[in-house]
């Protein structure tokens, strides 16, 4: 039943403008509390000598507890203004006549606070899924997932051909196709999300396929399958390019190229780039012919890079001179747009609900313990990311290791997006890398901190 739990979970979320809404989040945190009180229940759990690995893992699963601790608990008035970037609010505070300053929060906004780190569940339940579900499970998960991908596609071809005033923006300011989301570029990060999910569910069916395709029917079907996937895929890249998102292109579709080229290298059985580099770029090219040099790459103009470039520059400066104001507590989670018009020069005009770079926003809601977290993680990925590699050098990756190295690549391609966007405040989006990171971080099946009811799967490709 938790598995049904977390495919209601992945469905929804991209629905309501990829969750980015209060109603639309209180939905989607009873699924994932669905999803986590289903999954613990039966769960039998081998308490060994905690590793380090172990213990940096509990710091990031259970982070959404320990930080409202830290930031909602009240602390006495005259500590709280001894903080970093408290002084002036208890100046604020005292001439407006309010003098009931004895006990204060350490975060400046709290309701928001306990809403951003409410939506932790999310990605503890995101995280979880990978981590814990079976492959035949995440199949069926990543099944969800791209399904949903495909109908975005089509939404934001309506949308196209409809053009700024179509309806199918549902009210939202037409322009860039967005499908169900409010930003064309958090389409475009989800799609390439979706992308590399597909590299890796074609190259599990073709592997397990490989040999009884070859004995019943012969090449030709083989072939035949294979033009089927390869077109799937092109028209997953299609939708990518027709939202014309520069992050997305620079980061999320390098990342599902690598993800294409290791399948390949698997397939062919060689390293040898003068095979590997001709299918890369017939992929590419196929995709971008499709929907037109011109359009797919008009964003890349050096005048409108420019102009993009300097308010993304000056909204992330600013912002990390926020962050050092508040070092080392930082403002408080969720707490951006309210407290970030203090330190928003009159360049940037209009109200900044983010900071169009999610590590500076860390910093400035965070402090030092968006550091812990990114710390943390760091440690964890970088040590998987090194006996993957060391693994693929000795020998051929098998099935559970292969789906570990694609979110992987996946993985990366978002948080090299996240350099210029907010997708990390995107519930649809950051249930889908929190997913990613769980498969990534996934134990494998001879690794001795799997639990027992973890089932073992059969290696289709040893």
């Amino acid at each position: 039943m938790a598995v049904f739990a977390f495919v209601l979970l992945v469905a929804a979320a991209p629905i309501m403008r990829g969750g980015n809404r209060h109603v639309a989040l209180i939905l989607l945190e009873g699924a994932a509390m669905a999803f986590l009180a289903l999954g613990l229940t039966g769960r039998t759990f081998t308490f060994r000598r905690p590793s380090l690995d172990t213990a940096l893992l509990l710091v990031l699963l259970t982070s959404p507890v320990w930080l409202a601790i830290i930031y909602l608990l009240p602390l006495p008035g005259e500590l709280w203004t001894a903080m970093p970037g408290r002084a002036e609010y208890a100046q604020v505070m005292s001439r407006a006549g309010i003098t009931d300053t004895t006990w204060l929060p350490v975060s400046l906004v709290p309701d928001a606070t306990a809403t951003s780190l409410s939506a932790g569940i999310l990605l503890v339940a995101g995280f979880l899924a990978g981590y814990w579900l079976s492959l035949p499970q995440l199949q069926m998960v990543v099944k969800v997932i791209l399904g949903l991908a495909f109908i975005e596609i089509v939404l934001a071809l309506l949308q196209a051909a409809g053009g700024t005033k179509s309806p199918l923006y549902f009210g939202a300011a037409g322009g860039r196709p967005m499908g169900t989301f409010a930003n064309p570029n958090h389409l475009a990060n989800y799609l390439a999300i979706a992308l590399t999910l597909y590299i890796w569910l074609a190259w599990t069916t073709l592997a397990r396929s490989r040999n009884r395709l070859h004995l019943e029917r012969g090449t030709d079907s083989r072939v035949r399958r294979l033009a089927i996937w390869g077109a799937g895929g092109l028209i997953i890249a299609i939708g990518l390019f027709i939202a014309r998102s520069r992050g997305a292109m620079l980061a999320g579709l390098p990342a599902a190229l690598a993800a294409l080229a290791l399948v390949v290298i698997d397939a062919t059985r060689t390293r040898n780039w003068r095979v590997i580099a001709p299918v890369l770029g017939i992929a590419l090219g196929l995709a971008v012919a499709m929907v037109g040099f011109d359009f797919a790459l008009s964003r890349f103009r050096t005048e409108d890079l420019g102009a993009s470039a300097e308010i993304r520059n000056l909204l992330a400066r600013t912002t990390l001179e926020g962050a050092l104001q508040f070092w080392p507590t930082g403002a408080g989670w969720g707490t951006y747009e309210t407290v970030y018009p203090r330190f928003q020069p009159a360049e940037i005009v209009g109200v900044a609900n983010y900071a169009h770079q999610d590590y500076a926003q860390l910093l400035f809601e965070g402090g030092i313990f968006a550091i812990v977290l990114m710390a943390a993680f760091a440690w964890l990925a970088g040590k998987r990311t090194v006996l993957l590699v060391r693994t693929a050098r000795r020998r051929r990756l098998r099935r559970e290791e292969m789906l570990c190295a694609i979110c992987g690549l996946g993985l990366l391609g978002f948080l090299l997006h996240s350099f210029v966007e907010f997708n990390m405040h995107i519930p649809a989006n950051a249930i889908m890398a929190s997913l990613l990171a769980g498969i990534f971080l996934r134990p494998f099946e001879d690794d001795p901190s799997r639990t027992p009811e973890q089932p073992q799967e059969a290696v289709a490709n040893d």
